[in-house]
């Protein structure tokens, strides 16, 4: 149950990333917030000198750091970092993210309070490499065009027109404005509607589980929204990314598409609830 001392809990799951998790921490730390929040990182790197450095975090009253001795997956590390926190709000966080406004975790959980119709809200995200705003907002999940996105099928007309859309390319990213699902790079989440949509869907190992969770909070009466007002900075990599080529030479592509067929199996003849959207009574 929620810690009334504790506001907000903000969790993240390090892959082999420490140097980057110690700036992001760094960055919290320098929150300005009239409550009291938590850093709860859960380690899956199997790396005996990035558990040092995330040890050395340990610093800090308010961070929590969890070292598992084998990599037990995206969906199961952030289910384990949420059965510690102790907050009202729950934030899951990658970790490479950097807040570099000192306001931002109190203007997310302000607008969390004046908004109780929301259950899942993010923030716009500007990648370190290119500058650029990160592309986290897409439509609900369609198998062939996660496919035919990374094949010479994404360069003929229609297929691409439609790629375009699942991408969510004609979004105005300077909008606050509900949308299908949100990137769990960095989201802001009510605790209540987290337990009512029981966490993480564990059906998926690394990926999946961020539509799949909009998609129950739609369901459930809550509404998913894009927050521009609100402001990170990420590295602008992605675990999945790449073509036809590195499915054969990567195995978090191949376990991309794995979760994308769970996915589609488990959503099959489902409609989309944020068009049919029935808000909770």
């Amino acid at each position: 149950m929620p810690n009334n001392q504790i506001k907000a809990s903000i969790v993240i799951l390090d892959f082999r990333k420490s140097k980057r998790v110690c700036e992001n921490v760094e960055s919290i730390q320098k929150q300005q917030t009239d409550f009291e929040y938590e850093i709860i990182i859960v380690d899956n790197s199997c790396l005996p000198e990035n558990a040092e450095k995330l040890n050395s975090l340990k610093k800090y009253a308010n961070v929590q750091v969890y070292i598992n001795e084998k990599n037990t997956g995206y969906i199961r590390a952030n289910n384990q970092g949420v059965e510690k926190a102790k907050g009202e709000f729950l934030l899951i966080v990658n970790p490479d993210i950097v807040w570099d406004d000192a306001l931002t975790l109190q203007k997310m959980v302000d607008y969390m309070e004046k908004h109780p119709e929301i259950g899942i809200m993010g923030p716009k995200q500007i990648n370190d490499d290119t500058g650029q705003v990160a592309m986290t907002v897409r439509a609900f999940p369609n198998f062939f065009l996660q496919v035919a996105r990374r094949t010479f099928l994404r360069k003929m007309p229609l297929i691409n027109k439609w790629v375009a859309h699942d991408e969510m390319q004609h979004l105005d990213y300077d909008l606050i404005q509900p949308v299908d699902w949100l990137q769990s790079s960095f989201w802001i989440v009510r605790r209540t509607v987290w337990e009512k949509l029981g966490g993480l869907n564990k059906a998926y190992f690394i990926f999946m589980s961020d539509p799949d969770l909009c998609f129950k909070c739609w369901e459930k009466g809550y509404k998913v929204v894009y927050n521009p007002e609100v402001v990170v900075h990420a590295d602008g990599r992605r675990a999945s990314e790449g073509g036809f080529k590195a499915f054969f030479q990567k195995w978090t592509l191949r376990q991309h598409v794995k979760d994308a067929a769970i996915y589609q199996f488990l959503h099959l003849g489902r409609r989309n609830p944020h068009k049919h959207f029935k808000p909770m009574q």
